[in-house]
């Protein structure tokens, strides 16, 4: 999931880059540049407590519902062949980087409901998604 994380959070720094260079866009460009730091924050080991992963994951939600409200204010203005224009890549990119979010908001969602649990600081025989080993059954 790290190296999952990893990519998510790198895509969205690039995109924050790119916008960063339209004055227009720079409140875009903030967007992709909190969505990276949220990503970016799941990669550190046991540095997220639980009230902090609390506020990432409202902080994370937001972000990603700002990239959906931005690509459907963008799609009412989309014409045939949208995909080929400038506006229909930088739509792609929002909804993209929407759906991107919804990893990091799982990573933070599991750090509430496995509380005292830390995350694995090595991928040494780990699966994608596993329940850490000091949890036991009720």
């Amino acid at each position: 999931m790290q190296v999952v994380n990893g990519i998510i959070g790198a895509v969205l720094l690039v995109f924050a880059v790119l916008h960063a260079f339209v004055p227009s866009h720079f409140h875009i460009s903030t967007a992709f540049g909190l969505g990276a730091l949220c990503a970016f924050l799941t990669l550190i080991p046991g540095a997220i407590s639980t009230n902090t992963a609390r506020i990432f994951a409202l902080g994370t939600t937001a972000v990603m519902f700002f990239y959906f409200a931005c690509f459907f204010t963008m799609a009412r203005e989309f014409q045939d062949g949208w995909v080929r224009t400038g506006s229909g890549l930088e739509g792609l990119g929002l909804l993209l980087a929407a759906f991107m979010m919804i990893p990091i908001l799982s990573c933070y969602s599991c750090l509430l409901k496995a509380d005292g649990c830390e995350q694995p600081t090595s991928a040494k025989g780990a699966a994608f998604f596993r329940v850490p080993d000091d949890v036991k059954e009720h």
